[in-house]
């Protein structure tokens, strides 16, 4: 079985939670804070990520990726315009659907975020059959994001997703602890 990524998204810094989700392999912490441009937060963030060499992904705040040297770039799906940053940053992206997916490939994205897979706002969800044959078009990394929980996890396997990201994962620590089970 291939070992899958977490990408975990954090508007703050939640001690106790980023405490005990740090200590697992194959965690990469996306700061995505639209309300706020408090730096200070960021700050504890950026120290515990470098100290702990994870990599940390900014969502579209260009100011904190020139000012700090930060491994990558998350740019959402309703950001559109082209993004220049150092090409040594890693750029990664969300989408919804093929449009948004050539977007973020001619922006530069190469991890895409295809959404939602599971989740059931509007019964709008991808699911596996759909997620699966959008992916094969293109010759890219996709993650999955949407609804993904501990009763649906090991469905993630049976797609082609390099790994799983969410909002709400840092709150549960027990599907991070199945997630890392399942990967070994």
């Amino acid at each position: 079985m291939e070992r899958k990524k977490i990408f975990i998204f954090l508007d703050s810094f939640i001690n106790n939670s980023i405490e005990q989700i740090i200590k697992y392999k194959n965690i990469s912490i996306i700061y995505r804070n639209y309300e706020s441009n408090d730096e200070d937060e960021f700050k504890k963030i950026f120290k515990l990520t470098k100290k702990k060499n994870i990599p940390l992904f900014v969502a579209y705040n260009e100011l904190l990726i020139k000012k700090y040297n930060i491994y990558g770039f998350y740019i959402p799906s309703f950001v559109k315009k082209k993004i220049y940053v150092n090409k040594k940053t890693l750029l990664i992206g969300s989408a919804h659907n093929y449009l948004e997916i050539y977007q973020k490939l001619k922006q530069g994205c190469k991890i895409i975020f295809l959404s939602p897979i599971f989740s059931n706002k509007n019964n709008k969800n991808l699911g596996l059959v759909k997620y699966n044959l959008i992916t094969r078009n293109f010759n890219t990394l996709f993650c999955a994001l949407g609804g993904i929980n501990s009763l649906n996890i090991k469905k993630i396997y049976l797609t082609r997703s390099i790994g799983v990201s969410g909002i709400r994962i840092v709150k549960d620590l027990k599907f991070i602890n199945n997630f890392v089970n399942l990967n070994r």
